[in-house]
């Protein structure tokens, strides 16, 4: 170690741009100390909580950063929220760098005349109660069984996969029992998605409309079908697939699911609860009212609403494909960064971007490091003390699997205070508790 090498990192967030992150720096500078934070007491942000229930295989990417947080110097801090536990400032202190990767996940809700209705819903309360998104845990909304999704990008498409899907197609996965069963108790038959671009244009991965048409029982149908131009080849792949959903004829369709491009909802209508929706122009052959008790939007992230950056409000966390330096010693990286586009292979190569930027910048002399700070054991003692390690994690995660309810992976504990639970019974008596309410809490403001 000399001059140019960081003692110690420290990355918050441990989501997939965190991770990637801090194991690029790792690869580097193989003595530099590095410890992950993260507000929740589990690991791996997006991946666990986010991405969708029967996507498990996408889930295996945390192996890789199983094996780097089984190095000694290579540190998961769990339940230590930046901004709450202890400030920026305190952080940048003791570390010689510090990665900000706590990502963004508000949804952008409709603006839409009616959009307060009862049935409106963002598709982010979904996909965290099918998570067990614990902090808050969330239950499942209620969703009725004519809906209109607004939006067809690869969220929307993960919204249509599940309420077109049936239990036996999540055997194996980890999705929310509770979640599920309560949706599937009267599953949605009529399904609407409004997109208000063409085929050719519209966001959705072709994988992800061609994956929709291997679901039994489903009809579906395309209107308002404008054809790509010749030279674009991804519009006309995209157009193909669509087609091969169309030419699909089940003996007996459960579920009808109509996607309609170049149609944008102009209104909600309904005294309390959603009725139907409003086109602000109807396309032709498609009718400008469709009947509706649900509406879900998947319109993409609202990048400027609060959210745990407020620990660092004097920074400008626009998305941005430039540098991720907020100044020398601080960076971001991943969502926080570009904003919420893109899946793991962009928040890959994004992270990889920035930590040899980081690394120019130290090695440089551009931004030196100075004298030990001390990294996280100079920490106050009671943040070391409720920080939950990566032992720790090992149990609740080894709680979970035993706990799997039957053809399930595993069954996640449903808030963050059980988990912290099982992490103080294991410290006091050597074995990891059950899934019970807890009695006591390291929750800061909890007992």
């Amino acid at each position: 170690m000399n001059a140019q090498t960081p003692r110690r990192i420290a990355v918050v967030g441990s989501g997939p741009g965190g991770c990637f992150t801090a194991q690029a720096l790792r690869r580097h500078w193989k003595d530099t100390e590095i410890t992950i934070f993260d507000r929740l007491a589990a690991p791996y942000g997006l991946i666990r909580y986010g991405v969708a229930a029967d996507h498990q295989h996408t889930k295996a990417v945390t192996r890789q950063f199983d094996r780097n947080f089984g190095s000694d110097d290579f540190r998961f801090a769990g339940n230590v929220e930046v901004g709450s536990d202890i400030s920026l400032a305190e952080l940048k202190g003791v570390f010689d760098i510090v990665v900000l990767a706590t990502g963004r996940w508000r949804d952008r809700a409709l603006t839409v005349p009616g959009s307060h209705l009862d049935g409106v819903l963002v598709s982010g309360d979904i996909v965290n109660a099918l998570n067990t998104v614990p902090r808050p845990n969330l239950p499942m909304p209620a969703i009725g069984e004519r809906v209109v999704v607004v939006g067809a990008g690869n969220v929307a498409l993960d919204i249509v996969r599940f309420l077109i899907k049936t239990a036996s197609d999540y055997v194996d996965s980890d999705v929310s029992p509770e979640a599920l069963g309560t949706y599937l108790e009267r599953p949605a038959r009529e399904i609407t998605v409004l997109s208000r671009s063409p085929i050719a244009s519209a966001k959705a991965d072709v994988a992800m409309v061609r994956e929709l048409g291997k679901i039994p029982g489903v009809a579906f149908s395309v209107a308002n079908s404008s054809s790509a131009a010749e030279d674009n080849t991804l519009g006309l792949k995209r157009e193909a697939a669509f087609a091969d959903l169309t030419a699909i004829e089940p003996d007996e369709a459960r579920a009808q699911v109509r996607f309609v491009f170049g149609a944008t909802p102009s209104r909600i209508v309904g005294t309390d609860h959603v009725e139907s929706v409003h086109l602000a122009e109807a396309p032709a052959g498609v009718t400008g009212s469709i009947r509706a008790d649900t509406v879900i939007s998947a319109i993409g992230f609202d990048v400027n609403a609060p959210g745990h950056w407020h620990y660092a409000e004097e920074y400008d966390f626009a998305p941005s494909d430039g540098p991720g330096r907020l100044e020398c010693g601080l960076y971001r990286a991943g969502w926080l960064k570009r904003g919420p586009v893109g899946a793991i292979p962009a928040n890959r190569a994004d992270a990889h971007q920035v930590a040899k930027e980081i690394i120019a910048d130290v090695e440089s002399g551009r931004c030196p490091v100075e004298d030990d700070p001390g990294g996280f054991e100079a920490l106050p003692e009671s943040v070391r003390a409720q920080a939950v390690s990566f032992a720790d994690w090992q149990q609740i995660d080894a709680a979970e699997v035993a706990n799997a309810e039957p053809a399930r992976t595993r069954t996640k504990f449903r808030t963050h205070a059980e988990m912290l639970e099982a992490v103080e019974d294991l410290r006091t008596n050597g074995s990891t508790a059950p899934q019970t309410a807890p009695t006591h809490s390291m929750v800061k403001g909890q007992s």
